[in-house]
């Protein structure tokens, strides 16, 4: 079963003194005709003016699919069987196989060919190889000439296999006919008589599963001679008329579809905008890192200038060494940071809700400025972002309170802690835990102390309950 791409195609077909002309449309494996229309050549008009009409009288779009199923002779075709080539060596060996095939000069043809599906386990590749002469394909492009446009020329019965594969077609010519017959795995064609009662459901095997609409009420001959442009318009719904369109005969350039012009150059002008602001982006990132290396360049050659003052100062062959070790030193410096993975990490755990950061975090190499917001204001966060390994010179730009909400803006830097500062924070850590401690034991002895407190009240209440009991007991003996 071939596989089915679109829902509506329109499909034209032509004999030396008719052109038929037909919309059909897909819905899963049944075939409707939505409209269909022909006229007969006059003195006043040519094919090439009566196809355009036709196009307008079914309602054909410009967007459309449409399929030309060429007639008349001055072609022919042969079934193949080719080792699995590549495109390219594929055309090559194609091209040697048609000077075998007809006694013709293959510059005096136009060729194409069909790869048709594999059948069993075979691994050679089934082609239909197909030729038509320059001057009966001449013939063609002039009564497609008025066409807007046309996606496929081709005979209709090369639409065959693997679109209706088993099924036998007959195609009229005159007083006889040509039949299509399947043999095997090879479709043979035959000339013979024509039958006396010949009929479309007899001539085209699949009828069943069209619909025809008006062209069931048309007479035989009139439905005979629309079969071409019927089996053209189903081929145009199937995937193989996507296929083959690069490797049958290309349709002139003044005839070939220009699909969706306005979308493909919006698409083409977005595309070049997109890539100039990356450009533009990527301009601006070289020219402020090229900028960025310039100003440490120069602040290179202010150092070297001063080490070279300093050792032209100094005198004593000490101080000159210590000028050397020291521009030594400022050579080998690499300055190692935190990434900024790691310090958004470290803030991760750090700011504890109900604290937030209500607007973006600013990082600028390595120096890092943000907003926090918070129900009251937390004294203790500055002391804890600068304890971090990683963090330091914590500093507040701005803190206001508007609305039950406290806005604090602050900068830090992104940098190791010294081993002095790591001494410090330490031992400030060490403070606040053992003030933690403290706090804690004094609010567990509070609680123990309300506990005994509860404990009491509750023991003086029984006992006061007790006494009473006993005297009530008293007044009743008594009694």
């Amino acid at each position: 079963m071939p596989k089915f791409v679109r829902t509506i195609c329109t499909a034209l077909a032509w004999n030396r003194q008719h052109c038929y002309v037909l919309r059909l449309q897909r819905s899963r494996d049944k075939f409707k005709l939505l409209s269909c229309w022909d006229a007969e050549v006059g003195k006043d008009q040519s094919l090439a003016e009566l196809l355009p009409v036709g196009l307008r009288h079914v309602g054909s779009s410009e967007q459309e699919f449409i399929v030309a199923a060429a007639s008349g002779g001055g072609w022919g075709s042969v079934d193949l069987r080719l080792p699995a080539l590549a495109p390219a060596e594929l055309k090559n060996a194609l091209r040697f196989e048609l000077r075998k095939q007809t006694p013709i000069a293959p510059e005096k043809l136009r060729w194409g060919y069909r790869v048709l599906a594999r059948q069993g386990k075979d691994n050679n590749l089934p082609v239909r190889l197909f030729y038509v002469k320059d001057d009966e394909w001449g013939r063609w492009y002039s009564v497609l000439n008025g066409m807007p446009h046309v996606d496929v020329i081709l005979p209709a019965p090369l639409c065959l296999d693997p679109l209706f594969y088993a099924d036998d077609f007959c195609f009229l010519d005159g007083n006889s006919c040509f039949v299509f017959r399947r043999e095997g795995e090879r479709r043979l064609v035959e000339h013979r008589e024509r039958p006396a009662e010949l009929d479309l459901a007899t001539a085209f095997p699949p009828l069943d599963a069209f619909q025809l609409g008006e062209l069931a009420e048309k007479p035989t001959e009139v439905q005979l001679a629309y079969m071409p442009a019927l089996l053209a318009a189903v081929y145009g719904l199937s995937e193989n008329s996507n296929l083959d369109q690069k490797t049958l005969i290309a349709p002139p350039e003044n005839l070939r579809a220009r699909r969706y012009f306005a979308s493909k150059l919006l698409a083409g002008v977005l595309l070049l905008f997109i890539c100039l602001i990356l450009g533009l982006g990527l301009l601006r990132q070289v020219q402020s890192r090229a900028a960025h290396l310039r100003m440490i360049d120069a602040e290179i050659g202010v150092v070297q200038a001063q080490l070279k003052a300093l050792r032209d100062e100094l005198g004593s062959p000490q101080e000159k060494e210590f000028a050397a070790n020291l521009e030594q030193e400022l050579r080998d410096n690499i300055v190692t940071a935190p990434s900024f993975p790691e310090v958004l990490l470290e803030l991760s755990n750090l700011i504890e809700a109900p604290t937030w950061a209500s607007s973006r975090l600013e990082w600028n190499a390595g120096q890092v400025t943000m907003q926090l917001q918070s129900p009251q204001r937390d004294l203790e966060l500055p002391g804890k972002l600068e304890e971090s390994p990683i963090l330091g010179d914590v500093r507040e730009l701005s803190s206001s309170y508007n609305q039950g909400s406290h806005i604090a803006r602050l900068t830090l830097n992104a940098r190791y802690d010294t081993p002095e500062e790591k001494l410090e924070f330490e031992q400030r850590r060490a403070r606040r835990r053992e003030a933690e401690r403290l706090a804690r034991e004094k609010q567990e002895q509070q609680a123990a102390m309300e506990d005994e407190q509860h404990d009491d009240e509750r023991a003086a209440v029984n006992d006061d309950e007790g006494e009473i009991e006993d005297e009530d007991q008293d007044e009743e003996l008594d009694e």
